[in-house]
């Protein structure tokens, strides 16, 4: 570098160093020019020439010595770099071969002066750097295609092309001349003739695929459609082409497919070594940049056009000016107030995004008194990451661990070749299936995961019951627990809570105790996979399969009445595997078409539409949200009329009982094709209005939140004396179970009351099931999860199956055989005969055998919830669990001065 130094442009130099010996992520990286004004510098030599004199020239210049370093004889790269100035590509005589008629154009040279020199400068053990999309594209521009039609031109020059490729892969040439030897006899001519088509004929056929579809050799300066074909734009490139003329879209078509050829070799595949060792950007020196026109001022204009619209390459440019700054370059003011100002800035812009990408660095006009002529030279070279022995690692432990993988996998499957894969993806975007938690999902994470957080408390319980030393059979919980992908079936995933605290509970009592290992069963949407069907897999078949292999004994859950849930348990009775379900409502479950192996925990749309009807006709908070017409208060009940299992049952069974009133029918269908929600409860609110009466919901649970979010939204049941529309449920949705507060917050109109089957009013009492089930499911869910109803029935399903399997291992059990075999069919016999009686349950008190398919008067509520989540009791009638003897079947129910009679179920 020219002495004396401009003052303060160590710390320039160091910044340069920082980025020139490490790429910093992936941002464009900005071009800066060095100037110094005129008569800045100190004295000089008049010998000579102006442009040499030039300090900023003589910096850059001398920058390059910092990007190699001579060891001995022998110059050693230490950054990939190339210098270009304007004399370096003036024109010249030809060469020995070339033809004198076609001399390289000066635009052109440029280019392949910068290849040069930067395949000639890669570092030491970085590997060979390979600029393919710049070499074909080069290889077009020395090619004539001659005359024809256009189809011809692309073959001769795919034809060209590939011998250049030829040239560039040793391999390919070494095929090519062994295909083209000549045999002694027709058979070998014959077999060599197929062996050329094999190595030349199909590889050139897909070389010319590659070409035609490969999108970074596109001619980025096209004015065709996006996608544009690169053999069919190249012939007006070759030597009498239409477009040869064009030097600034030759130019700019070359230095495209160096950029992105420079971004690729920048990051290699990480299963090569050269991934680790390639950290530097490419650098490209520009000691005299000049006046608009001159080639290297030309290059530059270039490659700002296309650094501001095409995505970042790794090549750090570093310039100073020698004519007038071009107008897209932004100068860069430093603050005064710092010496270190302008490299501070400069650093700015390497590690933010700027608009612009070409900046004027201005250098002091001040000569260095010392400090930059010695920072110089005690910090001669860039510093560079050192190759060393660990850049392997990645290079060969990955393939390793890949291997291992695949192994492990290949072993895992060809041990486990008898059993087909538990899990399925569907076409509605559901996985079902059947699993422990560990051997398949079926959530996708990110989606489903309170599904997949389930999944794992099951894991982590089935570990602990299978190596607990202590004998164990196998329950499975089959439930549509999911929807579409990422909305899980509420009411199911509570039950799956429910049943889950109830493994704990029973796993973790003292004894010769069976333990409880809980498969998980996913229906899918509707119970659609439950049994047989024509569009996916059979998951009470595959219940029925592993009933052997996994020692299952029952299945517990189901959650829905459906005619599909109806047939799956059918399938599951046929295979003699009882089933005990909950949250299961519809009358049809439990008829005398029922499967005898069928049981359930609640109660059916008989005894709930009892309770509901009375509390309708009797309750004073319904009665102070109503008015009376011919002394009747009006019913409307909202229900499917499709829903013949569930929703049209539980109306029908309501409206039979509804004496004192007139009931009102406002159809809501869960399929609504068609059916508009805002017009529903347009109807609904109409209704209420005209008869002053109340809602009964009679749907679905899921469907719930989009009618109350309607009625919120719908003026007719914003009454004009301001009081709340009353609205009684059977089958409400979980959501708001889980967080009634925020339910009722939005839809200040309504004044839910909702029916459930236990007492989840959170108020526990010494001794009571339901305060032991709240304390064990807050246990394993310490999340803030409600323990409410679905999930205290599945709690009560799984240990009413575990009382029976626990009868029947006492019965087979001997001393020699401590783990006794036993069936199904055995536990469905126990089940049968005797069964269970006034099991206490956190739902009530229970009783069934094969007279009582259901718990004969089983406990039904009615409750209300508040905004500070305590909830109110204003119904309880039937066998309760949380009263002592004498008062756990009350006679009436009410305040104490209107009290009314429980209605009693057959035999209760």
């Amino acid at each position: 570098m020219q002495r004396p130094l401009p003052e303060g442009i160590e710390y320039l130099i160091e910044q340069f160093d920082v980025f020139a010996g490490k790429r910093h992520g992936s941002r464009r990286l900005p071009v800066v020019l060095l100037r110094r004004d005129a008569g800045a510098s100190g004295p000089v030599d008049p010998a000579e020439p102006s442009d040499v004199r030039s300090t900023a020239r003589s910096i850059i210049m001398g920058y390059q010595d910092r990007l190699f370093e001579r060891d001995l004889d022998r110059t050693v790269d230490l950054v990939p770099h190339a210098l270009i100035e304007d004399d370096d590509f003036a024109p010249r005589a030809p060469e020995p071969g070339e033809d004198p008629t076609l001399p390289v154009e000066q635009h052109v040279a440029l280019l392949d002066g910068i290849v040069d020199q930067l395949e000639n400068s890669m570092p030491h053990d970085a590997g060979e750097l390979r600029l393919p999309r710049f070499h074909t594209c080069r290889a077009v521009l020395d090619i004539s295609v001659g005359a024809g039609s256009a189809a011809g031109k692309r073959r001769r020059l795919r034809d060209e092309l590939y011998l250049q490729l030829i040239g560039r892969r040793p391999l390919f040439g070494t095929l090519a001349r062994l295909a083209g030897a000549t045999g002694t006899n027709v058979l070998a001519n014959i077999w060599l003739s197929l062996f050329q088509l094999l190595v030349v004929g199909l590889p050139r056929r897909l070389y010319g695929l590659w070409l035609s579809r490969r999108r970074t050799l596109r001619w980025v300066g096209s004015r065709r459609p996006k996608g544009a074909n690169f053999l069919r734009m190249a012939p007006a490139m070759t030597r009498s082409g239409t477009a040869r003329s064009n030097h600034a879209l030759i130019q700019r078509m070359l230095l495209m497919a160096l950029l992105n050829d420079l971004s690729r070799a920048a990051r290699p595949s990480r299963l090569w070594v050269y991934r680790a060792r390639r950290q530097w950007p490419f650098v490209l020196l520009l000691p005299a940049v000049g006046d608009e026109g001159t080639p290297v001022r030309q290059f530059l204009d270039t490659y700002a056009d296309i650094a501001r619209t095409e995505r970042p390459a790794p090549l750090m440019v570093l310039g100073a000016l020698a004519g007038e700054p071009p107008s897209y370059a932004q100068t860069v003011v430093a603050d005064p107030r710092s010496v270190t100002g302008l490299a501070d800035r400069v650093h700015a812009l390497y590690t933010r995004s700027s608009a612009s990408c070409v900046h004027l660095v201005p250098l002091s006009a001040n000569d260095d008194d010392g400090p930059a002529d010695r920072w110089v030279g005690t910090n001669p070279k860039v510093s560079v990451r050192a190759n060393g022995r660990s850049d392997y690692a990645r290079a060969v432990g990955l393939p390793l661990a890949v291997f291992t993988l695949l192994s492990g996998t290949t072993l895992y499957a060809v041990k486990h070749t008898d059993r087909p894969p538990s899990c399925h993806h569907v076409s509605t975007g559901e996985i079902v299936g059947v699993t422990d938690g560990r051997e398949c999902h079926l959530g996708v994470v990110g989606r489903d995961d309170e599904l997949l957080a389930l999944e794992r408390t099951a894991a982590k319980q089935n570990d602990m019951a299978v190596n607990s030393k202590r004998p164990y059979r196998t329950v499975v919980f089959f439930a549509p627990l999911s929807a579409e992908p990422g909305d899980s079936t509420p009411v199911s995933i509570q039950s799956l809570r429910g049943a889950l605290a109830a493994q704990s509970q029973v796993n973790g009592r003292e004894g010769d105790i069976v333990q409880m290992r809980l498969l998980i069963a996913n229906s899918g949407k509707y119970f659609a996979y439950g049994s047989r069907n024509s569009s996916g897999p059979d998951i009470a078949r595959e219940i029925i399969d592993r009933k052997d292999r996994d020692k299952i004994a029952a299945v517990i859950g189901i959650t829905q009445s459906r005619p599909s849930s109806f047939a799956a348990v059918q399938e599951l009775s046929a295979a003699s595997i009882p089933v005990i379900g909950n949250s299961v409502t519809g009358s049809r479950m439990i008829d005398d078409k029922s499967p005898s192996s069928y049981f359930q925990v609640s109660p059916p749309n008989d005894r709930i539409a009892e309770i509901m009807a009375d509390f309708s006709m009797h309750s004073e908070q319904i009665g102070e949200l109503t008015s009376k017409v011919d002394d009747r208060r009006t019913a409307v009940v909202v229900y499917d009329p499709d829903d013949e299992f569930f929703s049209a049952d539980l109306e029908a069974k309501f409206a039979l009982r509804y004496k004192r009133g007139k009931v009102v029918t406002v159809p809501y269908y869960e399929n609504r094709i068609g059916q508009i929600v805002s017009d529903v409860a347009r109807n609904v609110c109409t209704e209420v209005r005209r008869t002053g009466g109340f809602i009964v919901y009679a749907g679905r649970s899921g469907e719930m939140p989009e009618l109350f979010d309607a009625l919120q939204g719908t003026a007719d049941c914003r009454k004009a004396d301001g009081k709340q529309v009353a609205i009684l449920s059977e089958s409400t949705a979980a959501k708001y179970l889980q967080d009634p507060a925020d339910m009722l917050k939005r839809h200040s109109v309504l004044k839910p009351y909702y029916v459930m089957f236990n007492n989840s009013n959170g108020k526990e009492a010494p001794n009571s099931p339901y305060s032991e089930f709240t304390s064990r499911f807050r246990e394993v869910f310490p999340d803030g999860s409600v323990p409410e109803g679905n999930a205290a029935g599945a709690y009560d399903s799984l240990r009413v199956a575990s009382e029976v399997i626990n009868s029947v291992y006492a019965q087979y059990k001997t001393v020699e055989n401590t783990d006794a075999r036993f069936q199904p069919t055995d536990v469905y016999a126990r089940l049968s005969n005797p069964g269970i009686q006034n099991f206490s349950g956190a739902s009530g008190l229970l009783s069934l055998d094969n007279q009582n398919k259901f718990p004969p008067n089983k406990a039904v509520y009615v409750l209300e919830s508040h905004l500070d989540k305590s909830v109110t009791t204003w119904m309880a009638c039937g066998l309760l669990p949380d009263q002592p003897p004498g008062l756990n079947n009350p006679e009436f129910w009410g305040s104490a001065g209107e009290s009314h009679r429980c209605p009693r179920a057959p035999g209760g």
